[in-house]
């Protein structure tokens, strides 16, 4: 192949003696001493160089003589010293653009012609044309999520809060909060990001994969860019609410027409804040940069139209095999209880919330088991807990803190280290539902016109992720224990190394049971920015901040208390604490998990500072309160090797963090941070501490600048170490999975 430098020389030469031009042709053989002696920028060695031209050579002598290239001398003439050579019988002038004359330039030694060979071993290389990619072609086209059109006054009315009082709606409306009534025609969709309020005034509508029909009922919606975004869909405009014609006049004439009605509302809740602490999920309810230029039209603070699909962005959507799932689901005579298992990241926790919704249009009240306590949906991680709902979930796991029924503290985010623990929580909390809640001994109507049955309450129980090995042969044991009536499997890819289980014996089971085949959801854009670790965090960081309400309403047979509000303004590190004299508050101190039976009485006090410990109520007269005399030094009530206490005696009324423990004699002051309403404090006589940390996040102080923690410099924060660990403990332990203790017997 011959230079460009060459080339250019050769058309030079050719517009200079036109007579040289033998039957309008030129022949490109150019002496080598012609070439100017430029010095070479490449930076290969000469070896390489040697190689390529030798592997040239090896080509040349495989591939078949080119027949001799011609060039008329109209064409040197009219490209005004550009040349384009062709390589191995290949035509690359087709698709290139052909050079301006007017703006092309003659070769220069002292002002080289800029083009994009740059002589790199004494080559050409031609570079691609640029390709323009049009904003509809193929796939490179972004989903349109919200086909809705704001046009004031025609589908879009914006209201005072007086005009929303006039309607009468039911829950928690917020009050002085501005408001907007969109009006959605069939199949048309809208798309928000964002914390709000919205009501059905009139028709029926899809959202989050549940169909919700004119009512007064109010619905609270957590929207942030680290889960998958609810979709409004309109269906139709039949029925409306009682007070409809209390909305101003200019409304009037859309109501009665075939466009469903939404009323719109801010939420001013703090969640918002929780970006703040846990760095990683800063403004995620907030535009990203591609959306932000965007301009809202609704005038609802909070509140953000996402029009298209960014790569920050995923929708609800429901699968096929989940659609046919939903639907089968009919009341009947005898309470259902579904059970809902499959493997990790499979969309089990997802589908688990999406029926709970679709039981919520027929039931008045379901029941939710969390037995995944690696991912719980209400509570943070390492408690079985039973809730008992009213309302439709919208959001993810860390937006509905809950006080549960009834939970039991396992101590770990998996059931290896204590599985037997792990099914007796199950076990006791089966047994609760059974006398409790699976048939209220008062049937009880929120309004007459509320057709929902509510003299039955339906569970739906979510099962872990691990199923290979124990933790299929759990799964196996909890499905006879709970003995389902609907089973929604996710299939598992297939895995030669881990067999599936054999079937079990339907006949032998006294209860029939239906299953139901769900394709997995497929792979979420968002796992790439936000793990499950991450998660985890959040939602522990959301429940030291949130705000329970210290009064629940008696009418309510089963109450259920959910953290409406968060107090982020203030760090844990600042947070007025209780201060607690631990041998007069509880009665017993325990510790579980893994090598917690080596720890001995004088440690106590340093296990516990800074750890995060459970709140258990026990039943009089259940515990053993026979100290011993190393246990009585210490002044804490804790005995070395004690069992966790059992789950048919006790009950975990949440969570708690010891956040120091005094350094001076007895060592039996501490303070402690829980959200719990101070009545539910008096019941809690017994510490349970386990495997579970506080988040780094939790640690920090975010309104201090720099590495400074409530004003203390980094090297003198306890529990923290800035940089690489040093002294004994500080590299990473190596724990061993092939031990079996006495309690996994």
């Amino acid at each position: 192949m011959l230079s460009a430098i060459a080339a250019r020389k050769a058309a030079q030469a050719a517009r200079q003696n036109p007579n040289t031009l033998e039957k309008d042709t030129i022949s490109l053989e150019v002496p080598i001493d012609v070439l100017p002696q430029t010095k070479s920028t490449s930076k290969r060695k000469s070896s390489t160089q040697n190689l390529d031209s030798a592997k040239r050579k090896k080509n040349e002598k495989r591939t078949p003589a080119d027949p001799p290239r011609e060039f008329t001398e109209d064409s040197f003439r009219a490209q005004q010293g550009v040349i384009i050579i062709e390589s191995d019988g290949e035509s690359l002038s087709e698709g290139l653009p052909t050079p301006n004359p007017t703006t092309s330039r003659r070769w220069s030694p002292s002002i080289p012609l800029n083009d994009s060979s740059d002589e790199e071993a004494d080559t050409i290389s031609f570079a691609a044309p640029p390709t323009t990619v049009s904003p509809n072609n193929g796939t490179d086209t972004p989903a349109i999520l919200s086909t809705f059109d704001s046009i004031p006054d025609q589908n879009t009315f914006f209201l005072q809060p007086t005009e929303v009082s006039s309607l009468h709606l039911e829950g928690d409306a917020p009050h002085h909060a501005n408001a907007t009534v969109v009006a959605l025609r069939p199949e048309e969709t809208l798309c928000l990001l964002g914390t709000y309020v919205f009501s059905v005034l009139q028709g029926s509508i899809m959202f989050s994969g549940v169909t919700l029909s004119s009512s007064p009922n109010i619905y609270r919606v957590f929207a942030p860019r680290s889960a998958p975004l609810p979709v409004f869909e309109g269906i139709d405009g039949s029925g409306a609410i009682p007070h409809i014609r209390q909305l101003p006049p200019a409304i009037h004439c859309v109501i009665s027409t075939p466009v469903a009605l939404v009323l719109l509302q801010e939420l001013r809740s703090g969640v918002e804040g929780l970006g703040n602490i846990c760095r990683t999920f800063d403004s995620v309810f907030e535009p990203s940069r591609w959306q932000k230029s965007h301009i809202s039209p609704l005038k609802l603070s909070g509140v953000h139209v996402v029009r298209s699909q960014t790569k920050d962005i995923q929708v609800f959507e429901l699968s096929v095999s989940w659609r046919r799932a939903l639907p089968s689901i009919s009341p009947s005579n005898d309470t259902s209880i579904h059970l809902v298992k499959g493997p990790k990241k499979s969309g089990k926790s997802t589908f688990a919330r999406t029926l709970v919704n679709t039981l919520l249009s027929q039931y008045q009240k379901v029941a939710y088991l969390e037995c995944d306590i690696g991912q719980s949906e209400f509570t943070p991680g390492g408690i079985v807990a039973l809730n008992v709902l009213s309302t439709p979930l919208f959001g993810p796991p860390f937006t509905h803190p809950t006080l549960p029924y009834s939970a039991h503290y396992v101590g770990a985010m998996t059931p290896r280290s204590s599985p037997s623990l792990y099914l007796a929580a199950v076990q006791a909390i089966l047994e609760t539902y059974r006398l409790d809640i699976q048939t209220p001994a008062i049937s009880w109507r929120t309004s007459d016109a509320d057709t929902r049955i509510s003299d039955s309450i339906p569970l739906v129980v979510n099962t872990m992720g691990w199923n290979k090995g124990l933790g299929a042969d759990l799964t196996i044991k909890l499905q006879e224990m709970i003995q389902p009536t609907d089973i929604y499997e996710i299939e598992t890819p297939f895995d030669p190394a881990w067999p599936t289980p054999a079937p079990r014996d339907v006949a032998a089971s006294s209860h029939p049971t239906r299953t139901h085949l769900l394709r997995p959801a497929p792979a979420s854009i968002l796992s790439a920015n936000y793990s499950a670790t991450d998660h985890r965090s959040l939602s522990i960081m959301s429940y030291f901040h949130v705000i329970f309400s210290n009064s629940t309403p008696t009418a309510d047979e089963f109450p259920q208390t959910t953290g409406l509000t968060w107090h982020t303004s203030l760090p844990l590190c600042a947070l007025p604490p209780y201060e607690v004299d631990c041998a007069r508050s509880f009665d017993k101190v325990i510790l579980t998990g893994a090598g917690t039976e080596d720890v001995v009485p004088s440690e106590i006090a340093r296990v516990l500072n800074g750890s995060l410990v459970a709140l258990v109520s026990c039943a009089p007269g259940t515990l053993d309160l026979d100290l011993d005399s190393e246990t009585l030094a210490s002044r804490i009530p804790y005995t070395q090797g004690c069992e966790a206490p059992s789950p048919a005696l006790s009950r975990c009324l949440g969570l708690a963090l010891v956040r120091s423990v005094s350094p001076l004699e007895p060592q039996t002051q501490m303070h402690v941070l829980t959200p719990l309403p101070p009545k539910l404090l008096s019941k809690c006589r017994v510490l349970v501490k386990g495997e579970l940390e506080l988040p780094i996040w939790g640690m920090l102080d975010y309104r201090e600048e720099g590495d400074e923690v409530a004003g203390v410099e980094s090297g003198k924060v306890p529990f923290l170490q800035w940089g690489k660990g040093e002294g004994v403990g500080g590299e990473r332990r190596r724990i061993r999975r092939n031990l079996m203790r006495r309690a996994q017997m």
